[in-house]
């Protein structure tokens, strides 16, 4: 299963662009029908598209310095103290600069009909509250689409930092899982050297098979439920071999979640505790059931002995080291809501642990070589 965090995809840059061109056009819109109403209303208004020309002029001017001061003098955080007289300062300076060229220009159209100082007089009395307007518009639009882009990086970042987070928690727990089972199942092995060294031999090489099995998903938080089924089977004819006709396994599993996803090395701790603490204390008879099937939309796993017992102290921390592993690699990968643990006694004895974890179908996809699986609920 692969989760990638997010760079921006070109379609999404071109959206964003194309937002801000759009808002633009919109700014350049909205000034010059404010500018044409107010000078219709006193009835010297010029055609609405000489307000439309003069509007894009003064944002074409203001936009680059705007955003740059902007994006240099934040007005957020402790910073805006400092930044606001920056940006009272630019704006009458950028005002001055605009009007000025503006008035030349009008001058120069209107020259027959108005003087240096009348055209100068004119503009800077009717359009320095325009352009400090749109100066602070666009210093306004800048700081909303910095403190998006700051919201979204630092959820990406923490998003990040908590995926890094759950993978060196699970990493740890599968870490102390592998040992536990070898350590078992070689002890077992060694009980039976002097007494069947043939039973010992035939142990022994299906623990090699279950070590290859187990480093070759390694290097992965999830594969399909029919490899975990595999990968058991070693360690079933495992326990098989150590005792004999006093431990048979059922596996009832619907075909239907064959290819659901599931943890690796999620059955092998539950059947271990299941042999330990039923055929491995009681001297009975066992039969230890492996189930799953779906289950009010969920992924039902159940493992059950027939001799087991559950006293107080085993039903609070469950029995032996695989179920609190267990249980913290499932809230770590599924979450606390997601995924659930139960260890429930069995009359008249066995003891049974039920699973339950989101359905999620396995695809495969080879890269380099290594045959990837992905999710696809």
């Amino acid at each position: 299963m692969e989760h990638r965090a997010g760079r921006s995809t070109p379609s999404g840059a071109v959206r964003t662009r194309g937002a801000l061109g759009l808002g633009w056009g919109l700014g350049i819109a909205l000034l010059a029908t404010q500018w044409y109403a107010y000078d219709a209303s006193r009835r010297g208004a010029e055609p609405f598209l000489y307000y439309v020309w003069w509007s894009g002029y003064i944002w074409a001017l203001l936009t680059p310095a705007a955003l740059w001061l902007a994006w240099r003098y934040p007005l957020s955080g402790a910073r805006w103290r400092r930044s606001l007289p920056v940006h009272m300062a630019a704006s009458a300076a950028l005002t001055i600069a605009q009007l000025s060229l503006e008035a030349y220009l009008g001058w120069l159209h209107h020259g027959e009909k108005l003087t240096a100082v009348a055209a100068f007089t004119h503009y800077f009395s009717q359009h320095t509250q325009i352009s400090l307007v749109s100066y602070w518009i666009l210093v306004g639009a800048a700081m909303a689409y910095r403190t998006r882009q700051e919201t979204v990086t630092t959820r990406l970042r923490s998003a990040q930092l908590e995926s890094q987070l759950t993978a060196s928690r699970l990493e740890v727990l599968r870490n102390q899982l592998n040992p536990h089972f070898l350590f078992n199942t070689l002890q077992a092995a060694t009980t039976l050297v002097r007494e069947d060294p043939d039973r010992a031999e035939d142990m022994l090489t299906r623990l090699g098979d279950l070590l290859r099995a187990t480093l070759r998903r390694s290097q992965v938080q999830e594969i399909p439920l029919t490899e975990e089924l595999g990968m058991l089977e070693h360690y079933m004819a495992i326990q098989t071999c150590r005792f004999e006709d006093r431990l048979r396994f059922h596996v009832d599993v619907a075909p239907d979640v064959r290819s659901c996803l599931v943890p690796p090395l999620l059955l092998q701790p539950l059947v271990e505790n299941a042999v330990r603490y039923g055929v491995g204390v009681h001297r009975a008879r066992d039969t230890v059931t492996i189930g799953a099937a779906r289950h009010a939309g969920a992924l039902r796993i159940e493992v059950a002995n027939g001799v087991g017992s559950l006293d107080p102290k085993e039903g609070e921390g469950g029995t032996g080291f695989g179920l609190p592993a267990t249980r913290e690699r499932l809230v770590q990968l599924y979450g606390a809501t997601a995924a659930t643990l139960e260890l429930i006694p069995l009359a008249p004895t066995g003891v049974k642990v039920v699973i339950e974890i989101p359905v999620r179908r396995a695809t495969t996809a080879v890269t380099m070589g290594r045959t990837a699986w992905r999710s696809a609920s």
